[in-house]
């Protein structure tokens, strides 16, 4: 086409849709024209942000009086005339919806789903209240052998939405059909048990599903989302922050989903979705002081008068924790002999030193080496995974690069473990491997200070280039914390024009603006404001405790760490907290309380302890 023909072409085309005139791009289909429009076409395969494959037929629209098509399959063209909601086209939808009930067990009493279902709603809006065909109830056991999901092929009407989300939203493509037509059913990998299964825990096909065959077995019959209020807030669980749509209802959480239109494309992952709401450690309800209970304001001061008398103050605060809590906290100590640390803090030094010779080097800007969002993985031509634990610490991250891998791009992982990307990485490379070593004077730039491109380093940096050829990132995951290889990294970036995404095992990224220090050596108190922690976090905070002669914890959940405390101070949960988080590209999110704070105290900052006037 030539150039003046490629700019006569039209931006818009304009058609009616049950006689409403609608302006629509000409790369669009029916169904995405009528939606900008305000206007109802029934679907059930139909999802947003997944390719469309007129499965479920429920779309189907005529078409200029002539001929009938999917609309969700079916691109928009100037004075196309389209007819929704026909008698013809509803007696269609009628059939087609009795065969789906009489093939599975839908019976809406004993569903979970039941008051949330897509395919109940359509049954209603067709007037359907019974079927008129004979049922052919297959008696099949739901799945149950996975930790967050059940699987109840009983209930399900093969729309193909859950595969089409394991495999384009999280690049995973666990969910696949096995069989063809009538004899079609969902599996898992092979055929094999869900939870015995490839499957990454993310959830994104539960959200997926329209009807109860994929449901979240925490959220089971807690209540049905149509009345349930939601609140988008920010997930704590690493410097991704994905945007929660959390469901409550009479005080409590439902469910945890993803935002659509959210920064991270509505994914989340194990941690997010179901670890975050099933967390049943029991509460701190009250202070104490010793092993007895006291008020939060009596422990106050027995906090202050154990600070006071302190030579040297470990006091750390959870990474969790939103920015104005963590400046709060600081600012509390800051007339005490305390040094304050956040997790994660030795691994921005290291790399703010490493960034700092690279630029220098290398004539480049700081900003010029970092990539500025995690969701631009995707169109990368190239990427390079230093660390492929992202897997587990990162999942969202890790999903954005297996779908750039499926799409076609070249994928690299540099690893001196298990390569947790295996299955998609194109090349792996041991970290010692002088091929890791991309450039010899990167990281004497970092150690000596001094040093140019040599022809050696230049080879060695040519010899990756066919993994940072053209748009390409590089993802550096929390496992990498030596300059060795931080040097390598950046050094790649400099010479290449590749973005770095890093990834360190800090959640809210509040370096830079807070003042930190490293953790006294020899200390006498150990301030630990643990809040929800669990796990390797918890582990690292009872090193902190098992260093001081008397410590003091402010957390929201019994562990070990409080029962080693002198003193315990309640916290807010993860759910009751306001202000702001910065997520691993610098971006700051909000942070937005989903429910009332239900325990002893409504502001973490009131546990907080400055010095009395």
């Amino acid at each position: 086409m030539s150039q003046a023909t490629e700019s006569e072409a039209p931006t818009t085309v304009s058609l009616t849709i049950d006689g409403t005139e609608v302006q629509a791009r000409p790369d669009q289909t029916i169904l995405e024209a009528a939606r900008e429009a305000d206007i109802d076409v029934p679907t059930l395969c139909a999802y947003e942000g997944l390719s469309n494959v007129g499965a479920c037929r429920m779309c189907l629209v005529e078409i200029d009086g002539e001929r009938t098509e999917t609309a969700c399959t079916t691109t928009v063209q100037d004075e196309m005339s389209v007819a929704v909601h026909t008698d013809e086209l509803w007696d269609q939808r009628r059939s087609l919806l009795e065969l789906m009930f009489a093939e599975e067990n839908h019976y809406c009493m004993y569903c979970e789903m039941e008051g949330d279902c897509e395919l109940e709603d359509l049954f209603n809006e067709a007037g359907l209240d019974e079927c008129h065909l004979p049922l052919e109830y297959m008696d099949l056991d739901p799945d149950t052998s996975h930790d967050y999901i059940t699987l109840d092929l009983d209930r399900c009407i093969s729309c193909g939405r859950c595969i089409r989300s394991c495999e384009e939203v999280v690049g995973n493509a666990t969910l696949s059909f096995s069989d063809r037509g009538r004899e079609a059913e969902i599996v898992a990998d092979d055929d094999v048990p869900l939870g015995e299964s490839s499957c990454v825990s993310c959830g994104s096909c539960v959200q997926a599903c329209p009807t109860g065959a994929l449901y979240g077995t925490q959220s089971a019959y807690r209540g049905r989302e149509r009345n349930c209020e939601v609140t988008e807030t920010t997930c704590p669980e690493c410097s991704v922050g994905c945007t929660l749509e959390v469901y409550t209802n009479s005080g409590r959480i439902v469910k945890i989903e993803g935002a659509e239109d959210g920064p991270d494309g509505g994914q989340l992952c194990e941690k997010g979705r179901f670890e975050l709401l099933g967390d049943g450690r029991p509460r701190v309800e009250k202070a104490r002081v010793g092993g007895t209970e006291e008020s939060v304001s009596e422990a106050r001061q027995r906090v202050r008068e154990i600070l006071a008398d302190a030579d040297a103050i470990d006091a750390v605060a959870s990474d969790r924790l939103p920015l104005e809590t963590l400046q709060g906290f600081a600012a509390a100590l800051e007339d005490y002999p305390a040094a304050v640390s956040v997790p994660g803090r030795e691994r921005v030094t290291l790399e703010d030193r490493v960034v700092a010779a690279v630029t220098s080097e290398f004539d480049v800007d700081r900003g010029d080496l970092y990539a500025s969002t995690l969701a631009g993985l995707e169109d990368r031509d190239s990427i390079v995974v230093y660390d492929t634990s992202i897997v587990d610490s990162h999942p969202v991250a890790a999903s954005y690069v297996r779908r750039a891998a499926r799409s076609g791009a070249d994928l690299v992982t540099v690893e001196d473990e298990t390569d947790r990307l295996d299955r998609f990485s194109d090349t792996t490379i041991d970290r010692s491997a002088p091929l890791a070593d991309v450039t010899d004077d990167a990281a004497e730039v970092f150690s000596a200070g001094t040093s140019a491109i040599e022809s050696d380093a230049q080879s060695a940096a040519e010899s990756l280039s066919a993994a940072v050829d053209g748009d390409s990132a590089i993802v550096v995951g929390p496992e990498i914390r030596d300059a060795s290889t931080l040097a390598n990294v950046f050094g790649l970036a400099a010479m290449s024009g590749a973005e770095v995404l890093s990834l360190n095992d800090a959640s809210n990224q509040v370096f830079g603006r807070m003042e930190t220090t490293d953790s006294p050596a020899d200390p006498d108190v150990a301030y630990l404001f643990a809040a929800d922690d669990r796990d390797e976090h918890i582990e690292a905070m009872i090193e902190h405790a098992l260093a001081a002669d008397t410590v003091i914890v402010q957390a929201t959940r019994e562990s070990p760490l409080t029962k080693l405390a002198d003193v315990v101070l309640p916290a807010l949960d993860w759910y009751e907290r306001g202000g702001t988080f910065v997520d691993a590209a610098g971006r700051r999110r909000t942070i937005d309380p989903v429910l009332r704070p239900r325990g002893a105290i409504d502001d973490d900052l009131v546990a907080d302890v400055e010095v009395d006037a």
